[in-house]
């Protein structure tokens, strides 16, 4: 409000209702650009301090998807082993930079941090161990999914994993995400086949429903460790909420050692 009337203030004489407009959205959009700069600054500022050796002591939170009046937190200050021995890796179980991250594949922010980290992971191989984990997203107050087709899209997924195709299986259901966050059984089941799995296989693993425990096991591993939205990772143990921008993972893989 004190920003319009201080537009409003040096406005010139004869200026048109539209030009105001167009000056007080312009204003907006370069206040919002300095917001980001200034977060992502801090940010790098945090790890050029070498904060991130252990990654503590960290407050970068990028975009975000959760339900209610939920809000990310800061990262969290101590250590916490988010892995799990089911599943899919990818990298060096050796790398010093471990990764966990827990998506839902509806949320627009998980499919936007997807193609980041995996090119990270797979440029890195020998530096960075990268985990993918299933948090379909439960809205509280309705106890309905944030997302309606990420949970189905999670058990697809895993059953195109148990043919060693979880990862063609993630890319596609990332490329065909809608607006809405839905997938319905029989596009599953094509990207699924365009992944490159036996039809048979993954007929029956589909209505057997035993992927659904996976799910329901990553997503109670979730809630236990503090997640409450997507994306979330753990970085060698601690918690960061939100998507994490390419630069920062560049600068991450400079001073982690």
């Amino acid at each position: 409000m004190i920003y319009y009337y201080t537009m409003l203030s040096h406005m010139r004489p004869g200026m048109t209702r539209p030009k105001i407009v167009l000056a007080i959205a312009g204003g907006c959009l370069i206040l919002f650009i300095a917001f980001i700069i200034v977060v992502s600054w801090s940010y790098i500022k945090l790890l050029n301090k070498g904060a991130v050796d252990t990654l503590d002591s960290l407050n970068y939170y990028g975009q975000f998807s959760t339900a209610g009046a939920k809000t990310p937190n800061p990262a969290s200050t101590n250590a916490v082993n988010a892995e799990s021995k089911n599943a899919p890796a990818l990298g060096s179980d050796k790398a010093p930079i471990r990764v966990v991250e827990f998506v839902d594949f509806g949320c627009p922010f998980s499919k936007e941090e997807n193609s980041i980290i995996r090119e990270l992971a797979v440029s890195n191989p020998d530096r960075v161990w990268f985990q993918e984990r299933n948090f379909p997203t439960v809205d509280d107050s309705s106890g309905a999914l944030l997302h309606p087709g990420a949970q189905d899209a999670a058990e697809a997924a895993a059953c195109a994993g148990e043919q060693g195709k979880f990862w063609a299986m993630n890319d596609a259901l990332y490329a065909n995400q809608n607006d809405a966050g839905t997938f319905s059984i029989d596009d599953l089941r094509r990207y699924a086949l365009g992944a490159g799995v036996d039809a048979a296989k993954y007929d029956a693993c589909i209505k057997s429903g035993k992927t659904k425990a996976t799910i329901e096991s990553d997503h109670k591993a979730g809630l236990a460790l503090g997640v409450i939205g997507t994306p979330t990772f753990f970085v060698n143990g601690y918690k960061i909420d939100g998507a994490i921008p390419a630069d920062v993972w560049q600068k991450i893989l400079k001073v982690v050692k």
